[in-house]
């Protein structure tokens, strides 16, 4: 068991991961394209350099050999460019229509866009481990604030955050779905 920066061998599995996470969302693509066609494009965008989904920006708990579970974290002042440059590849692949990013982070802010374990590592406080990774890495970065957010009616993650000390401080919307952006000072990052 352990945590590390992602490769570019890991592409496939946090791939899968991300999927799942639009799943969740509903994203407007999943009901244009194949999942093949999409997995794919991802599989492209965790390979490349630089865009929201690159390896560069992504953890994975790793176990059995495998990836359990991964978190996205980047610089929030950084979003857009890391928007267009994941719209670019997917472009490559398969997507045809226009794909606007609603704006999830905020300038001074290491943001965390995405965070899932694999079913079947589920329950074993895996998605704690990676957050707390998270928020290390972004106190070692200098970053002040920590951010996510979680759509409104998923109240068991949002109690999971509240515990770790993650508290809303605005709603907004992503994919017309209403979230709240929960924010934590990177002091109170765990085991800053």
């Amino acid at each position: 068991m352990m945590i590390r920066p992602a490769e570019i061998k890991d592409s496939r599995e946090i791939a899968g991961l991300i999927y799942e996470i639009w799943e969740g969302m509903d994203l407007f693509i999943l009901k244009l394209y194949s999942r093949e066609a999409i997995q794919e494009g991802l599989i492209q965008a965790v390979a490349d350099q630089d865009n929201k989904f690159s390896h560069q920006n992504i953890l994975v708990e790793e176990q059995d050999g495998r990836v359990a579970g991964m978190i996205a974290i980047y610089d929030g002042a950084r979003e857009f460019v890391l928007h267009d440059r994941l719209i670019a590849i997917l472009r490559q692949c398969f997507l045809r229509e226009p794909f606007e990013a609603d704006q999830e982070a905020d300038i001074g802010e290491l943001y965390i866009d995405a965070v899932c374990v694999d079913k079947s590592y589920r329950g074993q406080g895996l998605g704690t481990k990676l957050l707390q990774a998270a928020e290390s890495y972004g106190a070692e970065k200098g970053f002040a604030v920590i951010s996510l957010n979680v759509e409104q009616d998923n109240t068991g993650a949002r109690r999971l955050y509240e515990a770790l000390g993650y508290q809303e401080v605005k709603q907004i919307m992503i994919a017309g779905h209403h979230y709240a952006h929960m924010v934590k000072p990177s002091g109170k990052a765990a085991g800053a």
